[in-house]
């Protein structure tokens, strides 16, 4: 059986091959559900970055794992649960609601941080899934996070559809790129919204080639995920 050091380096030659070698390409060792002990082998495997679902979870996990860490929220976030966030991640993917920026605004200021933030897209309009449906809903939310001065908006993020075809989905990711490059454009952010969060372990290449930066894999690495939990 393969080894997390050893499928972890499998991904990362296959990210190299499908970006070209980009060196703005990032990988997202996603660990929900998955205990601290596997998380810790990635780590020794040299992986830093790793991306949680759940609030709490991350708590939980975050004290327990070295400082050099870098968490990443790649799930859903309750405005009652925002406050938490700031002290133990340092990028937020799945923004799409005002309150939510205002609660994690309110408590970046109060600890003086900045808290980087990817706004999430659902393009396929599907009901299971948050995100914004439309480029108008974007601008909305954009024009009113430009005045969080806690929140540094980096790009945007979507999940591809698993029943779409690899078509469909490569049309997707491109689709996100170019709403990216025209809403940085808008907000004059052409400098610093340049981060796409596309790409999961069944199809983080596709992501690559329409510009992803960053791809969040877990199955690939830890193995199947554990949904009883």
């Amino acid at each position: 059986m393969e080894t997390i050091t050893e499928r972890l380096a499998q991904i990362l030659e296959r990210i190299k091959a499908a970006s070209g070698d980009r060196k703005d390409v990032k990988l997202i060792a996603v660990s929900k559900t998955k205990p601290v002990e596997l998380i810790l082998q990635a780590f020794q495997a040299g992986q830093r970055r790793f991306g949680e679902n759940r609030v709490q979870e991350a708590r939980d996990k975050h004290g327990q794992m070295p400082a050099e860490i870098d968490w990443h929220l790649i799930g859903p976030l309750q405005k009652n649960k925002a406050k938490y966030c700031p002290s133990i991640f340092s990028t937020i993917h799945s923004l799409h609601r005002m309150d939510v920026a205002e609660a994690l605004n309110k408590k970046c200021l109060q600890l003086n941080i900045t808290l980087d933030v990817l706004f999430q897209m659902n393009l396929t309009e599907e009901s299971t899934k948050s995100g914004l449906t439309s480029v108008e809903e974007l601008q909305r939310l954009a024009d009113q996070v430009m005045s969080c001065e806690g929140l540094r908006i980096k790009g945007l993020m979507t999940i591809g559809n698993p029943l779409a075809s690899d078509r469909e989905n490569q049309a997707l990711f491109a689709s996100l790129y170019e709403i990216n490059q025209k809403e940085a454009q808008r907000l004059g952010l052409q400098d610093s919204m340049v981060e796409l969060s596309t790409g999961m372990s069944s199809d983080f290449e596709l992501a690559l080639k329409e510009g992803a930066t960053y791809v969040r894999v877990g199955s690939a690495i830890f193995g199947k995920r554990n949904y009883s939990q």
